[in-house]
């Protein structure tokens, strides 16, 4: 799984020689092979991981166009949207991830911090979660925190 939205900032320090390798070439194949979705995700993943949001939002919107609806992309693609302070474009973003696939715990997970944190909707991300603990009441959210414990704190209860 991709880096939640909750998780602390990265430290700012160069990235792996060898992640630098990756994305040139990932660069170089995306522009001969502007139909591969594969290599326009991977480059999304790796912009995402080094902490360059505008350009894997160019690499995740390309494969979107590619293969529309793939829940994980679009997950991502919010996540990099919050990170550049577009929270509407994120939370649409989550909600295309949850109408492909409505248990998606990150993608609910993230709309609801989202909602709460960046939209000050409290009462908006509680029923994030709720939807989220009626399609998979077992859910685990990041850093092992079951569904049903964030609706308690969340809710006040």
């Amino acid at each position: 799984e991709a880096p939640v939205a909750q998780q602390a900032p990265a430290q700012l320090q160069a990235p792996a020689p060898a992640l630098v390798e990756r994305i040139k070439a990932l660069e170089k194949q995306t522009q001969l092979e502007p139909a591969n979705v594969a290599a326009w995700t991977e480059l999304g993943n790796l912009y995402f991981d080094t902490d360059q949001s505008e350009k894997a939002i160019v690499a995740y919107e390309k494969s979107l166009t590619l293969e529309p609806g793939n829940p994980d992309v679009l997950t991502d693609l919010g996540v990099m949207y919050r990170h550049v302070g577009k929270f509407d474009k994120a939370l649409d973003c989550f909600d295309k991830a949850i109408a492909a696939n409505p248990g998606h715990v990150i993608a609910n997970f993230n709309k609801s911090v989202v909602l709460e944190h960046d939209k000050n909707d409290r009462a908006g991300a509680l029923k994030a979660l709720q939807t989220l603990a009626a399609k998979n009441p077992q859910a685990v959210l990041p850093g092992n925190k079951p569904v049903a414990q964030a609706i308690q704190e969340l809710s006040g209860k």
